[in-house]
């Protein structure tokens, strides 16, 4: 088996090998070029992504990511290729890659590593449980398709309006931070990372940006975004502050968000959401006529307790 590095031209390659492999299990995939670029712009390549390849054909990839002691690897296993040690390989390589940032991270903190799987594969289940991984949550793709204009929601004493850029970046980092603070997981962002991470997406689009306004103050935030190859729309974030919850304004964000995806041409918008979210937020999505595509469950490996 020969493993490479990933390079510009192997972007195609890749996405329909990704593609591939959740059509085999949830008989669809969201996967878009334009987030593989994402992806790929947000990894050191030289480090952090793998392809493998038997016989010349690519039929593996995979790549990680960290943030403090939370460290991530993402696989993919070409579906007629499965059961020839190609997986085994990707997990070998992601947790020594893992091993090689565990010194970094402070002493007494915890390490771990995580990866994900459609829920209908029992093969990788029980692939993940014989490496000592663990089940720890649950994640929904979820998507709509627009047949005709979404009608608008409103809320009393609340606007749903455009965000205003660049003014008000730093209170939508703000917002987005507050939303997020009780979500699994959750690690705050500085505004100086965010706004250098936000802004310098490829798909970074302010006028799909919306924001639920109580006079001056934010109650809540929607970032919306346009993915190519396939073209849907996206919904990044949606996030409402603590103190605004179960108003109604996550679900009209959202129809604020569809519209606006509809008018531009957009027939299919999708997201992704914690399916065990503190805040119900699967049930608001499916209220606004979204349906689950795919159910992920992350499994978790401990490299090193907390002390």
């Amino acid at each position: 088996m020969n493993v490479r590095r990933p390079e510009p031209g192997d972007l195609d390659a890749v996405l329909e090998l990704m593609r591939a492999a959740d059509v085999a299990v949830a008989g669809d995939s969201d996967w878009t070029a334009s987030e593989l670029v994402e992806t790929w712009a947000d990894l050191d390549q030289a480090r952090d992504a793998w392809l493998l390849e038997l016989d010349g054909r690519l039929v593996g990839y995979a790549d990680f990511s960290s943030k403090g002691g939370r460290l991530n690897a993402d696989g993919y296993v070409h579906p007629e290729l499965r059961g020839h040690g190609i997986g085994s390989e990707i997990v070998r390589l992601t947790e020594e890659r893992a091993r090689e940032e565990e010194p970094d991270v402070p002493a007494g903190e915890r390490v771990y590593i995580q990866n994900a799987t459609l829920d209908r594969d029992e093969d990788t289940v029980r692939f993940y449980r014989k490496r000592g991984y663990e089940a720890v949550r649950g994640f929904r793709g979820m998507v709509i398709e627009l047949e005709e204009e979404p009608t608008p929601a409103s809320v009393p004493g609340i606007e749903i309006r455009p965000y205003r850029h660049p003014e008000e970046g730093r209170a939508f980092h703000a917002a987005h931070q507050e939303s997020f603070a009780d979500h699994w997981e959750h690690r705050p962002t500085p505004w100086e990372e965010w706004q250098e991470k936000r802004y310098g997406r490829e798909t970074f689009d302010p006028t799909l940006w919306w924001v639920a306004a109580d006079g001056e103050e934010i109650a809540g935030v929607v970032f919306g975004e346009q993915r190519r190859d396939p073209d849907q729309g996206w919904i990044d974030v949606l996030g409402v502050r603590r103190a605004y919850r179960r108003r109604g304004i996550a679900e009209a964000l959202l129809k604020a968000a569809f519209a606006e995806f509809h008018r531009r041409g957009e027939c299919k918008v999708g997201l992704g959401v914690d399916a065990e979210s503190p805040t119900g937020a699967t049930r608001v999505y499916e209220r606004a006529g979204m349906r689950t595509l795919w159910h992920a469950i992350v499994y978790e490996k401990e490299l090193r307790a907390a002390s």
